[in-house]
């Protein structure tokens, strides 16, 4: 085979991260309770589970540790990071940038660009690509994406079920260990209603099949126009945002039989021994009952003349092609639901951490609402296990959750819960090896920028301080509880807020959770955010 090192350039991923909500909705219960046959979500949508957040997560919470995965995994210095965008459509602000809020807990240089990149599902993907571009014109040397997204529906509506949530973190630079993209990209946009959420609310509404109509044929012509930018390629893997799983597989379906028919003699030429070995053997087995090939494609081929023997030998082949092509990666969405601009990047991943060879193509389609889709192509590098087998991984998150009943789940969703605060006392794990995140407090907790002259709290609270709070902690003392929700003071007195399932003696996990203050004096402050320290318990002292 001739080599398509042509088609990339030396631009890509070198680094990259995930992380997600703990807490799960099991489909089987949700639909009981709709009083919906689970199988229209466990086969109609090829969805077992979706991620929720408690009361007090956010994206700052999700994308946080993404991206802070995404440093360690390379070891890559905060400061050597020139750029952090952010591609969401789960505003924290409607005016006020996120990437500077992540930039200053992550510790990232002061002379780092930042950009929120708003365009639906497609904003990570356009964050990257803007990335590309100021790298080669060396405008920036190494940038830090954060894709982040909490997506959420009415109760009870279609959309429900496909609700989810996570984050990716992706470090773009030149000569990458882990992938670089090729050098042009499919793209098309147009002004179409398929998707929206109104100001001011945070569910989104969608039009049923019109919606899915509107992304397959935006999929497919994003198929197309990488082809006329490029020419005929071959891909290893066919990886497309999943609003649900089950899309993905007709996006698939479809570009056979209108895109791949035409070359179908072709295809059954094939010596099916030369053909790459399966990976159905490392699926779940509920995916082995998946109909890929539906009848539709039998009968266009049965038009052209195919024999009964031909149409089996090619089934099979189309089969077995599309399953390791596609199935794999649907693992993602399966577990987590819908993340929006975090759904197409964390299959990406999920395939890198498992599944994926060195010299491997993957062929990528973003789609974002609205509508505009952005394809291209991803090629393997030979360091790329350096990374991606390092912890954490999207399998050990997969397992490493809790379920939520679905009444809890209404409750958090109609904000009828509020945290619960107990506070401890923590030293650092053993075996956290200096690993953390250092924030810059006034006397009354609120974060404040670590900037000469600036250095102080916009609401008048006085004093500076610079406390250190680590990744792994173990918990010292019994937690207590705070009757004062709004007073953070305690965070200059050795203490933190601590989940209300630990106890003394605990291995904890360092995450941060939204503080909105309660009956402001200060007219200037309200609606202000401020986010604190909150440290979970880690199941079996996992330490990675």
């Amino acid at each position: 085979m001739l080599s398509d090192d042509y088609l990339f350039g030396n631009i890509g991923i070198d680094s990259i991260g995930f992380h997600c909500p703990r807490h799960f909705v099991a489909l089987k219960e949700l639909a009981l309770a709709r009083k919906i046959d689970p199988a229209k979500y466990s086969k109609g949508l090829l969805s077992k589970e979706m991620r929720v957040v408690e009361a007090d997560e956010d994206i700052i919470s999700l994308g946080l540790k993404a991206g802070y995965n995404a440093l360690q995994r390379g070891n890559i210095s905060p400061k050597s990071i020139d750029a952090l965008f952010v591609g969401t459509e789960t505003e924290v602000y409607a005016a006020k940038s996120i990437s500077n809020i992540f930039a200053e807990m992550l510790n990232i240089s002061p002379n780092a660009l930042t950009q929120d990149v708003y365009n639906a599902c497609a904003g990570g993907t356009l964050a990257i690509i803007n990335a590309i571009a100021m790298i080669e014109k060396e405008i920036i040397n190494k940038a830090l994406i954060i894709s982040a997204d909490i997506s959420s529906y009415h109760l009870g509506s279609p959309g429900e079920p496909t609700q989810g949530s996570g984050a990716i973190g992706l470090v773009i630079s030149k000569n990458p260990r882990i992938a670089t993209f090729s050098k042009k990209f499919g793209k098309v946009s147009g002004n179409v209603n398929d998707f929206f959420r109104a100001p001011n609310d945070k569910n989104a509404r969608a039009f049923g099949s019109y919606s899915q109509d509107t992304y397959l044929n935006f999929q497919l012509e994003a198929y197309d126009d990488l082809i006329k930018q490029i020419g005929d390629f071959h891909a290893d893997f066919y990886t497309f945002h999943a609003p649900f799983g089950k899309l993905p597989l007709k996006t698939m379906q479809q570009i056979i039989l209108k895109r791949w028919i035409k070359h179908i003699v072709d295809l059954v030429k094939f010596d099916r021994n030369k053909i790459r070995s399966s990976i159905l053997k490392k699926l779940d087995s509920f995916l082995h009952d998946v109909i890929v090939l539906p009848e539709y494609i039998y009968l266009k081929l049965n038009e052209r003349g195919f024999s009964s023997k031909r149409l089996e030998k090619l089934s099979n082949w189309l089969n077995t092609n599309i399953k390791e092509r596609v199935l794999p990666q649907l693992r993602v969405p399966m577990h987590f639901g819908n993340s929006y601009n975090a759904s197409l990047w964390s299959q990406v991943t999920f395939l890198l951490e498992n599944h994926a060879r060195v010299n491997d193509t993957i062929y990528f389609g973003s789609y974002g609402s609205g509508a505009t889709c952005i394809s291209g192509l991803l090629k393997v590098e030979e360091r790329f296990n350096e990374i991606v087998q390092k912890s954490p991984k999207i399998n050990d998150f997969i397992h490493l959750k809790k379920k939520k009943s679905v009444l809890e789940y209404e409750l958090i969703k109609n904000g009828d819960v509020k945290p619960i605060v107990l506070l401890g006392r923590i030293v650092e794990h053993e075996q956290n090896k200096n690993r953390g995140f250092t924030l810059h407090l006034c006397d009354e907790g609120c974060i404040i920028p670590n900037i000469k002259g600036l250095n102080h709290c916009p609401k008048g609270h006085m004093g500076y301080h610079e406390r250190f709070f680590p990744l792994f902690a173990k918990l010292t003392s019994e937690p207590v509880a705070q009757n004062d929700n709004n007073n953070l003071r305690y965070l200059n007195k050795g203490l933190v807020r601590v989940a209300s399932n630990v106890s003394k003696g605990n291995s904890l996990e360092y995450e941060i959770r939204r503080v909105e203050t309660e009956n402001e004096e200060n007219f200037n402050a309200i609606g202000l955010l401020n986010w604190t320290p909150f440290y979970i318990n880690l199941p079996n002292h996992h330490v990675y």
